[in-house]
This record gives structure tokens, C-alpha cells and sequence, in this order.
């Protein structure tokens, strides 16, 4: 067989993977509205763009942000000035009580506005700064309207990490572990750890939790803790 041919027969079956992948992303990317409008679950690619073939060329860096590896003084632009350190801090509000899924979920998830409402409806706004009244008056039009606080997301992990804050609640882990000092440092919450794998595998192997929890079963836990399957489902 002459060596075009065989070239020709090689090349063949993957230019119709190429082909199928690239109309698939094309048609996902324009038909995948997303549905969760608090924090919609971003499409993730293999390639970063603009790839050729592969991706969509509308594609941008920007809506396809992943916030995790190093941490640099990023801080996100929020729709409402929310202070952690005054609600967690001075307030000295439990961080469970706004998030409340974080003990039996995946995800903490964010308060829904009759959360917030809850107290504010009793909280007078008289002698407030502007800024603090017009974040107010937001927050109550959201919650009138009966439409979720378009928050913008701080952390988010690539989708082939599975990662489970419930399971990390119940073993002891204070939300400060990963979050950092939110009742003293932060206002409107940025990132203070990598969240990449080494900086997991590290916690997975030293934290003291596994030792109170698992006694005698605590070296066999760790090897557990350590397998792909833990974070990779």
C-alpha cells in the first residue's frame, strides 16, 4: 500500500473525532443556558482557549475563570458589599447559619435573600453610610423580585474534582482551614489557599482530625484518603 494511503487511513478517524468533539462543544456552548442563575456550573474545557478545532473562537478566558492554583490579591467584584468581617466577626454570626448546606451537602452554598432578610427586615438603615443603604436597598429589591443575589463565584474547582464539604465538616475541619480568617480580614471574601492537588494531598496526610476520628485506623485512613478515586469519581 502506497504511504498516502496508509497516512490517509491513520489520519481519517481522527479528524472525525476532531470534527464530532468541535461540533459538540459549538452546540453545548450555545444551547447550555445555565439554569442555577445564583452560580451556574461553568463549562470547563481540556484546552484552554481559543484552540482551533476544538473550541468554540467566541470562547474567552475571562467567562471560563477556574479560581484555584496560586493565589495572587485578586479580589471579585461583588453585586453587594457584603462584610464577613462584620457579620462573622463583630457580629460574631456562625458561618453555618448562612451557609447552611455546608454540613450536609457538596456544596455550602450562599444564603438565599429571606435568609438575609430574616434579620434585615429588623435592622434599621437610619444613620448608615450611602454605600450601606444602597447595598440594602439592593438586597431587598432581590428579595421582593424573588430572584437570588447574582454573586460571583470565589472558588471554584476544575468539574473533574469531586470535592464534598459535608464530609469535611463532619471529620472537625474549621471553615478558616480553607477560607482563611473571614471574620477578621475579609469584607467581600477572596481566596487564600491553592486548592490544587498537592496542597489537598498534604492536609489528606497531616491533618489531626484523622488521627481523633479514626484512632487506631488512622494510617489505613490516610491510604484511603489518598487514592484517586477520593477526589477523581
Amino acid at each position: 500500500m502506497h504511504l498516502w494511503k496508509r497516512a490517509l487511513l491513520l489520519a481519517a478517524p481522527a479528524a472525525a473525532v476532531a470534527v464530532a468533539m468541535a461540533v459538540a462543544s459549538s452546540s453545548g456552548h450555545a444551547d447550555d443556558v445555565p439554569t442555577e442563575a445564583q452560580f451556574p456550573k461553568g463549562e470547563h474545557f481540556l484546552l484552554p482557549p481559543p484552540s482551533p478545532i476544538f473550541a468554540d473562537p467566541n470562547r474567552s478566558i475571562e467567562n471560563e475563570h477556574v479560581a484555584y492554583g496560586i493565589v495572587g490579591d485578586e479580589v471579585l467584584e461583588q453585586p453587594i458589599n457584603y462584610s464577613h468581617r462584620l457579620h462573622a466577626g463583630r457580629l460574631q454570626i456562625e458561618c453555618e447559619y448562612c451557609h447552611f448546606n455546608a454540613r450536609k451537602s457538596r456544596h455550602a452554598g450562599v444564603p438565599p435573600t429571606s435568609t438575609c432578610m430574616g434579620c434585615h427586615q429588623y435592622v434599621p438603615t437610619d444613620g448608615r453610610s450611602e454605600q450601606a443603604q444602597a447595598d440594602l436597598a439592593l438586597l431587598k429589591d432581590y428579595h421582593e423580585k424573588g430572584e437570588p443575589v447574582p454573586w460571583v463565584k470565589v472558588h471554584d474547582l476544575p468539574d473533574f474534582v469531586y470535592f464534598t464539604h459535608k464530609r469535611h465538616v463532619r471529620a472537625g475541619l474549621a471553615c478558616q482551614e480553607c477560607h482563611g480568617e473571614v471574620q477578621d480580614d475579609m469584607t467581600v471574601a477572596y481566596r487564600v489557599s491553592e486548592l490544587t492537588m498537592g496542597w489537598c494531598l498534604n492536609c489528606h496526610k497531616e491533618h489531626p482530625s484523622i488521627d481523633e476520628n479514626y484512632g487506631a485506623q488512622a494510617e489505613l485512613r490516610r491510604a484511603e484518603i489518598k487514592d484517586c478515586w477520593t477526589c477523581h469519581q
